[in-house]
């Protein structure tokens, strides 16, 4: 008996779509067979088929439209938490394959606010360099990024660097000051101002940001700042509990 047969119905349509989207039998946006046209094809009923289809929409392989059925998700991008390793968004992508390219939108010399000073440890008087470019994955605009140096930094910065590296780089590869540690948080927002329109997105469009202070192995703050994705961006992560805890 083939292995397939040992398989619950449910579990045998999941892998049946599966394998139509890997072959490139369903692309992005193509509508999959209805659920009852599934549930005839695999002689079961239309509740098992929902349950098939609601973990693949769980897992963001399909998504449904109210009225109209469920269709392939756009493929989407995503940057893994790693607990153990420090390493870029860029990086992350990078190891998929994604060609990963900037536009420089703007640096600017500035006052730093209350907090930047607080973050980056500074004294009063000191300035930043303020910095905005676009990521592009695959020449697709994906986030905005902000960051802000002290001027110190900041000043050894220039436009090629800006315009061809990721910030983890340029304090590596140009510094030596190789990012040890990152502390941050995620959260979501909405686009408005300047950011929906360096996105091309309707203001009110939801992102996903991203906030972080990187550090040197002296615990030395870098650089402060915040990125934010469009919405289709995703974290992956896994959570594994250690022997004993």
């Amino acid at each position: 008996m083939p292995p397939s047969e040992f398989m619950p119905i449910y579990a045998r349509i999941e892998q049946h779509l599966r394998d139509e989207i890997a072959a490139g039998r369903l692309g992005a946006g193509d509508r999959i067979p209805s659920e009852p046209e599934l549930a005839r094809d695999f002689a079961t009923t239309r509740s098992t088929v929902a349950k098939a289809l609601q973990q693949l929409v769980f897992e963001g392989v399909i998504i449904r439209r109210a009225g109209s059925g469920s269709y392939v998700a756009p493929r989407s991008l995503s940057a893994p938490i790693e607990l153990s390793r420090v390493r870029s968004f860029e990086e992350q992508l990078a190891a998929k394959g994604a060609a990963i390219g900037y536009v420089l939108i703007g640096i600017s010399e500035r006052e730093p606010t209350d907090t930047e000073m607080e973050t980056l440890h500074l004294n009063a008087g000191d300035l930043v360099h303020a910095l905005d470019r676009l990521r592009l994955v695959g020449g697709k605009k994906v986030s905005v990024e902000r960051r802000v140096f002290s001027a110190e930094l900041g000043r050894l910065v220039t436009v090629d660097m800006l315009q061809s590296m990721s910030i983890h780089r340029i304090l590596d590869e140009r510094f030596r000051l190789a990012v040890h540690r990152v502390e941050g948080r995620i959260r979501a927002g909405l686009a408005y101002g300047e950011i929906a329109r360096y996105l091309d997105i309707k203001p009110g469009s939801p992102l996903l940001i991203r906030d972080y202070v990187l550090f040197s192995i002296d615990r030395r703050p870098l650089v402060c700042g915040e990125s934010f994705y469009l919405e289709e961006f995703q974290i992956d992560y896994v959570v594994q509990q250690t022997n004993g805890d």
